[in-house]
């Protein structure tokens, strides 16, 4: 068995998810999908759920990477754009996603629940949501016009931009229309900024100095 076989596994479990949910998922459709066989998936992961939560996780970081990534091509141009304007950017990108992540988002719910019984998935969720805010960091620092040190401020930004997500998809899973747009979440924090300009300059230098 090889490392391709491993990647071949974890692509045929984000596939099949999506398509099957978590308990639609079996084994046999797993080696079939990724042209392996039923003993890969053990041999690899121990077990058919370890492989559907860690498919599930890697899936939800490569999302976070997309919007690293599309906020870099993104950046305001602006000299004078603050966190909030690059928020913003940020903002249309993710919930211009929505639809294609819920299914993978109930799954993830699951999961969750699971971690209540089982200490080891438990500490691989806490391990996530750590990467995650590492991640959400980094992309939060990339808007800044100064360099930003790692510090207990940003990471509550960052906890903050993932509550934000994860509380608008589980909204969006029981009432999609009632779910901001990319555009109007986008509108609010550029509002904000607004606002915190035409309060003054050392308002606005407050502000920048809270993020």
């Amino acid at each position: 068995m090889s490392k391709d076989t491993q990647t071949a596994l974890l692509e045929a479990a984000k596939q099949l998810i999506g398509e099957r949910g978590y308990t639609g998922t079996s084994v046999r459709e797993l080696a079939a999908v990724s042209g392996t066989n039923l003993a890969a998936v053990n041999y690899h992961f121990g077990s058919r759920e370890k492989l559907l939560n860690q498919a599930i996780l890697q899936s939800f970081l490569e999302w976070t990477d997309s919007i690293g990534q599309a906020h870099r091509d993104q950046t305001p141009t602006d000299p004078n754009a603050g966190p909030l304007e690059h928020m913003a950017a940020g903002a249309r990108t993710a919930l211009a996603e929505f639809p294609q992540r819920l299914p993978l988002f109930a799954t993830f719910l699951e999961a969750l629940l699971q971690g209540r019984r089982s200490p080891e998935l438990q500490h691989q969720l806490a391990e996530h949501y750590a990467e995650q805010r590492r991640r959400l960091a980094a992309i939060v620092t990339t808007g800044a016009r100064e360099p930003m040190r790692p510090d207990r401020r940003l990471e509550v930004i960052a906890s903050f931009l993932l509550a934000t997500v994860d509380g608008l998809l589980l909204q969006s899973m029981l009432d999609p229309e009632a779910v901001p747009t990319g555009d109007e979440l986008a509108g609010l924090y550029e509002e904000l900024a607004a606002a915190t300009r035409a309060s003054g300059p050392s308002s606005t230098s407050q502000a920048r100095d809270a993020t």
